[in-house]
């Protein structure tokens, strides 16, 4: 992990898993981007932070724990674990609100970012809905 790409990427999940907000505008460029499921658009520090704090307010012990990391030319790719208990709201893409079911998440991402001058410009998540909606009693799973 000595690439500083995967160092700054790894930082701010580590900041995400300490509550740390301070470290949006360190680490992010002021006109910074992010794309998630769900029509998910934000620009800016203050806005990402909004997005991560979704999860954060949802899940009292969010915690992301990277699987593995690759950089290239100001590209870092990381492919994560996030885990925690539902014991707070989850506000929805579109406003709507999910109560706490007390169900257990352990699910896989891609964060794909892009560096520019030591700072984070674009931020790229992709995680499968269904299985955050499965592991919250949301969906039915299959029995095996």
């Amino acid at each position: 992990m000595d690439h500083p790409d995967i160092q700054l990427a790894v930082g701010y999940y580590e900041a995400i898993n300490r509550r740390d907000a301070s470290v949006y505008a360190e680490r992010f460029t002021d006109d910074a981007t992010l794309t998630a499921p769900g029509g998910v658009h934000a620009r800016g520090p203050e806005a990402i932070a909004a997005f991560d704090s979704v999860w954060t307010g949802a899940f009292s012990d969010f915690t992301i724990v990277g699987d593995f990391h690759v950089a290239d030319g100001g590209r870092v790719v990381c492919y994560n674990r996030a885990t925690g208990t539902h014991d707070g709201t989850l506000v929805m893409p579109d406003g709507s609100e999910v109560p706490p079911t007390g169900r257990r998440l352990d699910a896989p991402f891609f964060g794909a970012f892009e560096v520019r001058d030591g700072r984070i410009a674009s931020q790229l998540i992709y995680f499968d809905r269904m299985i955050v909606a499965e592991s919250l009693g949301l969906l039915p799973t299959h029995a095996v």
